[in-house]
């Protein structure tokens, strides 16, 4: 009875403490905030600030190297060069070049200073290549001269290089050209290559040309007489100059026809012949290009023997100057000691651009026409 009366006392509640479940679930419900209270997310930190930003210093643009200054400039093709450059004092090659269909490409002609396309006989036009700037390995075709050579060869100076040529202009030549070797006398410097067939196949060293000079007694430093074209700046559109991107030059049938070009980014035209791309044989990439084109009036008469004309190129006549995209009416002049000179309408010096120059010499004048 005891021992019943024990087990029921623990299992019973106790009716006599009535406020102890109160405080026990109050225990409760602060301990179970407590761990939920442990349990909750952290308050949200403040924000960082943002990263300061630091531009970096600019790198400065390296000073433009200064433009050289030279004291003394290339007598054709006006580039500055030092005082003691050797070519001040050398006098430059004249070379007689063909120019019919059967002798294209020609050899060495784009580094010519300054080049004269001038009528043989029968249409036909040459070339003569004043070298002296800038020498190629060879040139080619050489061919034979002609009475126009009596004229220009002295104005430069030049060491006369030619194949042979008729009597007349023979007497000529040796009368007026203290400098020239032809197929008879140049030794080395002449030779016939496979390329091409003769008589188109006859080209010319230039070095060994020098060298063959000097072995026949000729002197080939200048003789301390100014000659040279005149370099500088013209204002071509107050002169009244028109656009002229394209010239067409018609020396006799389209064969011997030549046009011109103008591309600006080059400042330079460029030259065609028959249609076609007229380019260099030493690099088929490399077309013939002038700075400066020149039309020059000029009489052709008979009697340079052998059906060959008479073309004076001394003293004065009308000429048009083509230079940076425009067209000039001009006069040329020279009394044979110098290259032309250039006026224009108002009788002031018309300038040639440096680089290279071509003067044009067709039976028409008049012909030329441009755009």
């Amino acid at each position: 009875m005891r021992i019943i009366t024990r087990i029921a006392m623990k299992t019973q509640p106790d009716r006599h403490r009535p406020r102890a479940l109160p405080a026990l679930l109050l225990a409760i419900s602060l301990g179970a905030s407590v761990a939920i209270a442990g349990c909750s997310a952290p308050a949200p930190a403040e924000p960082l600030p943002p990263p300061v930003v630091v531009a970096p210093e600019p790198i400065p643009e390296p000073e433009p190297e200064p433009e050289p200054e030279f004291t003394a400039w290339l007598p054709f093709n006006g580039e500055g060069v030092d005082e003691d450059d050797p070519r001040l004092t050398l006098r430059p090659l004249a070379v007689k070049i063909e120019n019919s269909p059967s002798s294209r490409p020609s050899m060495g002609l784009s580094y010519a200073d300054v080049v004269y396309e001038t009528i043989t006989e029968g249409g036909i036009t040459r070339f003569c290549a004043i070298f002296h700037s800038f020498l190629p390995n060879e040139t080619g075709s050489t061919r034979s001269a002609r009475n126009s050579d009596i004229s220009i060869v002295p104005q430069y100076d030049g060491l006369f290089v030619f194949s042979g040529t008729n009597s007349v202009v023979w007497q000529l030549v040796r009368s007026t050209i203290r400098s020239h070797l032809s197929e008879g006398n140049a030794g080395p410097a002449f030779y016939r290559v496979q390329q091409k067939v003769a008589p188109h196949n006859l080209y010319f060293s230039p070095e060994l040309g020098y060298e063959r000079f000097e072995e026949l007694g000729h002197e080939i430093e200048t003789d301390g007489t100014v000659r040279e074209l005149l370099f500088g700046e013209n204002d071509l559109a107050g002169l009244g100059g028109s656009r002229a991107h394209e010239l067409y030059v018609p020396f006799s049938a389209p064969i011997f026809n030549v046009t011109w070009l103008y591309e600006e980014e080059e400042g330079a035209y460029f030259r065609y012949i028959d249609g076609v791309e007229q380019v260099d044989e030493s690099d088929a990439t490399k077309q013939v290009r002038a700075e400066n084109v020149v039309i020059l009036s000029a009489a052709y008469l008979a009697g340079g023997g052998n059906g060959t004309f008479i073309l004076n190129l001394n003293g004065e006549g009308d000429a048009i100057l083509f230079q940076d995209g425009m067209r000039v009416e001009a006069t040329w002049h020279t009394d044979g000691t110098h290259p032309p000179i250039l006026k224009d309408k108002n009788g002031d010096t018309l300038y040639f651009k440096p680089g290279q120059t071509w003067f044009q010499v067709p039976a028409d004048f008049g012909a030329v026409e441009s755009s």
